[in-house]
């Protein structure tokens, strides 16, 4: 590594540490307690379609209103999740995220779901087509994610940031841009796990990309869905397996799941 590639690391790692460490965060005793703080971190780079977007967002909102996933929900120590999202392109575009939600009831996660579809809403046509255009800045996106994770005001006995989307990550032309080693190391300091669903579509080897350099953490896995109609059962999936109060700490490559249109 040159000098120069040192220096810019370094640089970064200390904005990474600032970020951690800045602000005024809400004392334990004050958050509420939860079982899970989540992130639903939506790809909507320039890959992705408006259609292929809104089959995200859908997809979603099924998975939350799914028995199954709103009884995993409800069924940690203390009945409690609390979940927000986020839509990420490249770092040089805005994200769009999401109030935080305490999820305790039925009707509480149907609001969610709904609060979701409210991306599709006309009024508002960059969030309805999810895209800010440009390259795939996953990193940043985790990195927005975790500052949501730091600052809201709750205290979850785990949290997640779940990564969605379809291709590797792009290099930055943008110079606040984080990478993804960035990111996994900032979600190591915090103590937050990145999960990953992979949308096979454009590269159909990706989940081997997102299983080696973007999820990270203890219970750490990866879903892949062979395309974007697959998305709905995908994310049920995963959802179910993130939600649940019992976690698989160390899976092993064989309970990789693949969720196709069948």
């Amino acid at each position: 590594m040159t000098r120069l590639a040192w220096a810019r690391r370094c640089a970064s790692l200390v904005c990474l540490w600032f970020l951690a460490a800045s602000g005024l965060s809400v004392p334990a005793a004050q958050a509420q307690q939860v079982d899970l703080e989540i992130v639903l971190a939506m790809d909507g780079s320039g890959s992705i379609s408006s259609d292929e977007f809104l089959l995200q967002v859908i997809g979603t909102a099924a998975a939350l209103k799914d028995a199954s996933v709103q009884h995993a929900i409800l069924s940690g120590p203390t009945g409690r999740v609390a979940i927000a999202a986020v839509i990420w392109s490249d770092a040089a575009f805005p994200k769009y995220p999401t109030e935080w939600h305490l999820l305790n009831s039925s009707q509480s996660i149907d609001a969610f779901a709904e609060r979701l579809l409210n991306f599709n809403n006309p009024a508002n046509a960059s969030k309805r087509q999810g895209k800010g255009g440009g390259g795939t800045g996953i990193g940043d996106g985790i990195v927005y994610a975790l500052e949501m994770i730091r600052s809201n005001q709750f205290n979850g006995a785990r949290k997640v940031v779940d990564v969605s989307g379809d291709g590797v990550e792009t290099d930055p032309w943008f110079k606040k841009a984080f990478t993804l080693p960035d990111a996994r190391e900032l979600a190591r300091a915090q103590g937050v796990t990145i999960n990953g669903l992979a949308i096979l579509t454009d590269n159909w080897k990706l989940h081997q990309y997102y299983r080696a350099e973007v999820i990270s953490g203890p219970g750490a896995f990866v879903v892949k869905a062979v395309n974007f109609d697959a998305f709905a059962v995908a994310i049920r999936n995963k959802l179910l397996r993130e939600m649940s109060p019992v976690i698989t700490m160390h899976p092993r490559d064989d309970q990789l799941q693949l969720a196709t249109s069948n």
